[in-house]
C-alpha cells in the first residue's frame, strides 16, 4: 500500500514537472524581442568630390558696347566636401573654375569664371545601386573679364557677382565609399564690368553644365 501511494506520488511529481514548461508557456508574457543596434562606430557623413565638365553659355546682355558677344563654351573643374546628413539628403560646398572663353562677337575679350556654392540636394532613392537625384545652390560667382581689344578704350574689369544653380543627375555606387556621379546643372553666374573710358557691362550670364565626377565617403553607407 505504501509503495502505490509512493509510485502515485512520483508519477505525479513527474507529470507537474512536464508540464512545467507548457502552463509557464501559458501564463508568462513572450520574451521582448531582441533589438539590433547600428554600428556607428565608421559611421562619418562626410566625403569629398571631385568634377570635370563642359559649359554651354547663353547669350548675356551686353550694354556699353556695339554689337553683342556670343560667349563660347569652356571647360571646367570643380572640387568639393559634403555631409550625407541623411540617407536622401545631403549638403556640400564645392569650389569651381573655368578655363577661359571668348566674349565673341562685338567684343573682343576673354573672360575667366571661379564660383563657390552651398549646395542642398535630396537622393531620391537608390535602384539596383543607383540613385538620382535633385537640388539647388547658392553662392558667389567671381567673373574678370582680361584682354580686352575691342572696345579699343576698354581695359580689363572684375566683379563678384550672386550666383545660383539648380542641378539632377545620378550617381552609381562603385564601391561601399566610392560613388561616381553624372550631372546637369543650369547656372546664373552673374556678370562683369570692364573697365576704361568705354566700360561696357555683361550681365545675365547662364550656363547649362554637364558634369562627371567621383565622391569618396569616408563612412560608408
Amino acid at each position: 500500500m505504501m509503495f502505490r501511494n509512493r509510485l502515485k506520488y512520483t508519477v505525479g511529481l513527474v507529470a507537474l514537472v512536464a508540464a512545467g514548461p507548457v502552463w509557464a508557456a501559458d501564463v508568462l508574457p513572450p520574451p521582448a524581442p531582441s533589438v539590433e543596434v547600428a554600428d556607428m562606430s565608421s559611421g562619418s557623413c562626410l566625403y569629398g568630390r571631385i568634377d570635370v565638365g563642359y559649359a554651354i553659355h547663353e547669350r548675356p546682355t551686353i550694354t556699353g558696347a556695339a554689337g553683342g558677344a556670343d560667349v563660347d563654351d569652356t571647360g571646367l573643374v570643380e572640387v568639393g566636401l559634403g555631409c550625407q546628413l541623411l540617407d536622401t539628403f545631403r549638403i556640400e560646398a564645392v569650389v569651381g573654375s573655368r578655363l577661359p572663353y571668348d566674349l565673341g562677337s562685338g567684343i573682343d575679350a576673354d573672360m575667366q569664371t571661379s564660383t563657390a556654392f552651398i549646395n542642398f540636394t535630396y537622393d531620391i532613392t537608390n535602384y539596383a545601386g543607383w540613385t538620382p537625384y535633385i537640388g539647388g545652390g547658392a553662392g558667389a560667382a567671381f567673373n574678370r573679364i582680361t584682354d580686352v581689344n575691342i572696345p579699343a578704350a576698354a581695359s580689363d574689369g572684375e566683379d563678384l557677382s550672386f550666383a545660383w544653380n539648380v542641378h539632377l543627375g545620378v550617381s552609381y555606387d562603385m564601391s561601399s565609399h566610392t560613388k561616381v556621379d553624372f550631372g546637369y546643372r543650369l547656372t546664373d553666374l552673374g556678370g562683369a564690368r570692364s573697365g576704361g573710358p568705354a566700360a561696357f557691362d555683361v550681365d545675365d550670364m547662364m550656363a547649362h553644365e554637364f558634369k562627371i565626377g567621383m565622391r569618396y565617403h569616408f563612412g560608408s553607407w
